[in-house]
């Protein structure tokens, strides 16, 4: 069986580690920088207003204190995340206070330590099964750590976290939607109540998630409507119904547009087997999805990877990506040129 990690007291590293099915959509945001890592399944990640669809193997590190959130487009989504403390690294020396974090391979598809990260990550997850001692643990961890910080951080670009006050008025709102999604919820009786101005509340959503406010309360919906699908017992229209659509054919058209299927299609494909809570946000692996979790983890760790000490910051693959950002950047002054 998979093991959840969390080493703070038993090493000399202090970081959490986590497999698991995605469950609700949920914001947060947290003093821990999280690195992603999806193993099954198509997902949405939001973070701080920039929308990326994630596929299988897919990576993705979010800096301190910026707002994300995740949306599964298809069932049985499994991912694996790591919190690094921010403390760790400013123990160690590393400032945070210029610089960020850019690792994404949804915007940068390949890069040469992405296959490393992963097999480390997967020893980690692994650890126990394997017997590897607190000297190993310490050692994948800070062979982790090393290639974030000298291949993935850039020291000259600043991250606009979101500010502690705002950070806590759309905590409300949130939680606010999170216990009213079934009703009959309006931009304006959220602002209200959070005595902002609708429109500053709306400008809040935009900026710290990419996404306005009726498409995050529909996300909302759709989210908790997946879970009442797996009740066969329940009409398509009770499910629509009761989780605050008011028309069947606008919940179908919703679901249609984020998950690709209509929910009957949906319900079709799923299996049989235990409903997980509906408001958890993480959902525990069961038997069958930590046996296949397992079988992945045990197959990246024996694919040969080339552990070089780091990604050369003048090889031909950063060469060839520059030059194609350069290229990219041309095309697009020669398209408005031809617009006008």
């Amino acid at each position: 069986m998979l093991a959840n990690h969390n080493y703070s007291s038993t090493t000399n590293v202090n970081f959490d580690l986590l497999t698991y099915m995605i469950g609700s959509y949920h914001y947060n945001w947290h003093e821990q920088l999280e690195l992603l890592w999806l193993l099954k399944g198509h997902v949405e990640a939001n973070v701080d207003g920039e929308r990326f669809l994630l596929n299988p193997d897919d990576l993705i590190l979010i800096n301190t204190n910026c707002g994300h959130a995740t949306f599964a487009r298809s069932s049985d989504c499994i991912a694996m995340r790591l919190h690094i403390t921010s403390t760790f690294l400013t123990d160690q020396g590393v400032s945070l206070n210029h610089g960020a974090f850019q690792l994404n391979s949804v915007t940068v598809p390949q890069h040469q330590d992405y296959a490393l990260i992963r097999k480390i990550l997967a020893r980690l997850q692994l650890a126990d099964t394997t017997h590897r001692s607190i000297f190993e643990i310490n050692a994948l961890y800070y062979r982790l750590i090393s290639l974030l910080l000298q291949d993935f951080f850039n020291p000259e670009v600043t991250i606009n976290a979101p500010l502690k006050r705002r950070q806590g008025s759309l905590n409300r709102v949130i939680q606010y939607l999170n216990h009213t999604y079934d009703q009959a919820v309006t931009l304006d009786r959220v602002a209200a109540i959070s005595h902002y101005s609708s429109a500053y509340l709306s400008r809040v959503f935009k900026s710290e998630l990419g996404i306005n406010f009726y498409e995050y309360l529909t996300r909302c919906r759709l989210q908790h409507a997946v879970y009442d699908l797996e009740d066969r017992t329940m009409k398509i229209a009770d499910v629509a119904f009761k989780n605050g659509f008011k028309e069947v054919k606008s919940f179908n058209l919703m679901f249609k547009k984020h998950f690709g299927q209509t929910p009957s299609n949906y319900r079709e494909h799923l299996q049989l087997e235990s409903r997980p809570q509906k408001d958890q946000f993480k959902q525990p692996l069961n038997v069958k999805q930590t046996d296949w979790v397992f079988a992945q983890l045990q197959q990246v760790i024996n694919s040969t990877t080339t552990d070089s000490l780091s990604a050369c910051n003048h090889c031909v693959y950063k060469r060839q990506f520059s030059d194609y950002q350069a290229l990219k950047v041309k095309v697009g002054q020669l398209k408005k040129v031809l617009n006008q």
